[in-house]
């Protein structure tokens, strides 16, 4: 009878171990996908003030402004959902980030944001499409 109590005895604890691991593989991971969206979203917001500087001759206060904007638009829900549908390894490789751009320079929260940042030239070239080539 003993030695059935400490049998059982050693059964729960390493029950409970295992559970304590899990629960903390849990907390990594979900720690680590935040980091990785969170990463994405500014090598992504990087990436699109790059190309609106070159295509726009933006200024630094300009740049700083814009890359707000981005990060905000993409971590509202309408990005975030469209975010979540690619693969890390879409997001990765930058298979998404066509659709993202397309998806983000064709938002009307952010033109609208664009229109408070842009000068009359500016805005003139972002509404005459030459932001969207290339």
């Amino acid at each position: 009878m003993k030695k059935l109590l400490i049998l059982l005895t050693l059964l729960m604890a390493y029950n409970v171990q295992a559970q304590s691991m899990k629960s903390l593989t849990d907390k990594v991971e979900k720690t680590a996908g935040a980091s990785d969206s969170s990463s994405f979203i500014d090598k992504f917001a990087g990436d699109q003030v790059k190309k609106l500087t070159k295509k726009l001759n933006l200024s630094e206060k300009q740049q700083s402004l814009i890359s707000n904007l981005v990060v905000s638009q993409l971590k509202s829900d309408k990005f975030q959902k469209l975010i979540n549908r690619f693969s890390p390894e879409q997001l990765l490789s930058g298979k998404a980030n066509e659709d993202l751009s397309k998806s983000l320079m064709t938002d009307e929260n952010f033109k609208s944001g664009m229109g408070d940042i842009l000068n009359d030239d500016q805005k003139k070239k972002m509404k005459a499409g030459e932001m969207m080539k290339g």
